[in-house]
């Protein structure tokens, strides 16, 4: 599902190196894969067998990506998207969809979940997406109210694993960790990631304790069609190269970078930061200049 954020990750827009938190000894690290990505997490081990921690870190990635992937034909999602109506659904998938109208109210309609439609259709210019308002979400019932809707929640799902990954690692009493999914969920410590251009020039960088950050570069990955794989709904360019958002959740983050890079900077500046929940945004020009807001 997410192998978008991979190439981000890897190209243009990398998080660049994280200087650690001041740790003891006990400092233990995991690597895998999740949502088509590198995954991370490292914490200050305190008394939990962290092989268990492993282990149960494991277990939440695919639990969430049985939630998620449109990889997969017998997930929540994919399920959702070919019969048009769920029942029962996740907690996770009404909680995130439910996220996702926030980001999409917020920003004017900009994020919508709903260009899933865009991206399946094999013209240059497709029909424009359903509409995110189409979407009838219940806590036991999601529902689309116009045919040939699908939906796609890369530019938000994965800072939402993040999220809950860090819940999980809190929950185990191993509250100083840092969760990489290419997205960023921080809990206690101080966490200071460098933020890079595909050029490996530094734009900055963020504090983290108890905080989320995510990049979002529209030219990362190039469609069929030849245009960026971050979509507007309305058919407009990217704005910018790259986004970067630091806010009070790795979802946030993550949804904000997705619609921010779609918008130019006064629609940008008439934001209520503090009411989003964004703590802080860096915006790269295609010529280069960094702007920081917040």
């Amino acid at each position: 599902m997410m192998q978008r954020r991979n190439v981000i990750k890897l190209g243009a827009a990398a998080l660049g190196a994280l200087a650690l938190t001041r740790y003891k000894p006990s400092r233990r690290e995991w690597h895998g894969r999740g949502f088509g990505a590198n995954l991370s997490v490292v914490f200050q081990e305190s008394g939990e067998d962290a092989d268990r921690t492993f282990s149960a870190i494991e277990a939440e990635v695919e639990r969430l990506e049985n939630v998620f992937s449109l990889f997969r034909p017998h997930s929540a999602i994919s399920r959702l998207n070919r019969e048009g109506v769920l029942h029962n659904p996740p907690e996770d998938l009404v909680a995130l969809l439910n996220m996702s109208k926030e980001v999409w109210a917020a920003t004017d309609g900009v994020f919508d979940p709903t260009i899933q439609s865009v991206w399946q259709a094999e013209h240059a210019s497709p029909l424009p997406p359903a509409g995110f308002g189409t979407i009838d979400v219940q806590r036991d019932i999601i529902r689309f109210e116009k045919p040939d809707t699908a939906l796609t929640l890369n530019g938000i799902a994965q800072g939402y694993a993040s999220d809950q990954l860090s819940r999980l690692l809190q929950r185990r009493g191993q509250a100083v960790h840092l969760v990489d999914l290419g997205e960023f969920a921080a809990g206690d410590g101080d966490w200071r990631l460098g933020i890079e251009n595909d050029e490996a020039q530094r734009l900055g960088y963020a504090d983290l304790e108890n905080l989320g950050l995510a990049t979002s570069a529209p030219g990362a990955m190039i469609r069929a069609n030849g245009r960026a794989h971050i979509v507007h709904p309305l058919g407009r360019a990217p704005v910018w190269k790259t986004v970067t958002v630091q806010a009070q959740s790795s979802a946030l983050a993550d949804g904000y970078s997705t619609a921010l890079s779609l918008m130019p900077k006064p629609e940008i500046g008439a934001l209520d930061f503090r009411a989003l929940g964004i703590v802080n945004v860096w915006l790269e020009s295609h010529e280069g200049d960094v702007i920081q807001m917040g």
